[in-house]
């Protein structure tokens, strides 16, 4: 997926007919958004290994075989299995297509086990001498890790005992930043800079969305409100707590629009005798016509303009923004932000 996008609200369908464009701005009471006395805190830079990983060495005396427990495919970057240490080890083969930042925790009932990740030679040799690795029931660990073959080594007390495994290595090396991850290490977001925060592997800044669309009865006719913004590129990149009278986002990520594509318009269809008008007015809350490339008027830099991602569903909630119809005085939405974390480049 290359980007998200919510669409709030649909039309109805409505009869055709010649549109003819409003010349002035829709009176809607433009106002900055007030963030006043929301702090905001920076986060702590992602190093190349978490603080729970630690060199662990196996003995040297012990003979491990290469074979592995049915886990379908370990070449796949997202995977969990469950098992059972019956034996002195469990071995699972996991290759790495470039430098990955792998992600891995293991959960057992004997906490005493734990798991280690060996390099494996071209010859198919694991070697035992050095890895890295964690206990269990210690949470998430990661480490970077160049492109090449890995055993994920599992061992422990002589008790053994049931356990799960859970590995995800799908996004490359270079991140500043953890931003969400899923308790089973399903879905992993990251920061890389103001154009890069990926999910998976995938950057979901690129051709990010937001729109909405609502119709209304009036007596006569119909009217209709639509908005639109495709985001080019960010100026900053949040993460904390959002809710307003629309949306309840606890886990949110927000984007703050920098360059754009921007959308605004209301239509009016009026049927009177069964002959239709139809008028479309393009002007945004500011008083200027879209749509038109956003970050070029005179009021596009005054506030914030986010997009707000809810990292719990992973989809698109809200665009948080004076130019957003329901945050001008006539629109009334209210809002809070809470516990905002910047993440700068």
């Amino acid at each position: 997926m290359s980007a998200l996008l919510v669409t709030t609200g649909y039309a109805e369908e409505l009869p055709a007919s010649e549109a003819v464009e409003a010349t002035e701005a829709e009176d809607v009471g433009f106002q900055p958004l007030n963030l006043e006395g929301v702090e905001s805190e920076e986060s702590e830079i992602l190093g190349e290994v978490s603080d729970n990983i630690e060199s662990m060495e196996l003995p040297s005396e012990v003979e491990v075989s290469r074979q592995t427990r049915d886990v379908g495919s370990t070449d796949a970057p997202v995977f969990n299995v469950n098992g059972n240490l019956d034996e002195a080890y469990d071995i699972y083969l996991t290759t790495l297509p470039g430098e990955q930042l792998a992600f891995f925790k293991l959960e057992s009932s004997n906490s005493d086990l734990a798991a280690i990740v060996c390099e494996v030679s071209a010859e198919g040799n694991i070697d035992l001498s050095t890895g890295a690795g964690m206990m269990a029931n210690s949470g998430y660990g990661y480490v970077t890790k160049p492109a090449g073959t890995y055993a994920i080594v599992i061992t422990g007390s002589d008790a053994g005992g049931d356990y799960k495994l859970y590995w995800n290595a799908s996004n490359s090396a270079g991140a500043k930043y953890i931003l969400n991850v899923k308790p089973d290490l399903s879905r992993i977001d990251l920061f890389y800079s103001n154009s890069k925060v990926c999910s998976n592997g995938t950057n979901i800044l690129s051709d990010l969305s937001w729109e909405y669309h609502e119709t209304w009865h009036q007596t006569g006719g119909f009217t209709s409100r639509d908005m639109s913004m495709t985001m080019f590129s960010a100026k900053g990149i949040y993460k904390g707590s959002f809710s307003s009278s629309a949306y309840s986002a606890p886990n949110a990520l927000l984007v703050d629009v920098k360059i754009g594509s921007w959308l605004y318009s209301t239509s009016f269809y009026v049927n009177v005798e069964g002959n239709v008008a139809h008028e479309i007015n393009y002007f945004d809350p500011s008083g200027l016509k879209t749509p038109r490339t956003f970050g070029e008027g005179y009021a596009d830099y005054t506030d914030h303009n986010f997009i707000i991602i809810d990292l719990d569903t992973f989809q698109v909630c809200e665009f948080l923004s004076p130019f957003n119809y329901f945050y001008t005085e006539q629109g009334g939405r209210k809002f809070t932000l809470d516990n905002l974390v910047l993440y700068p480049e």
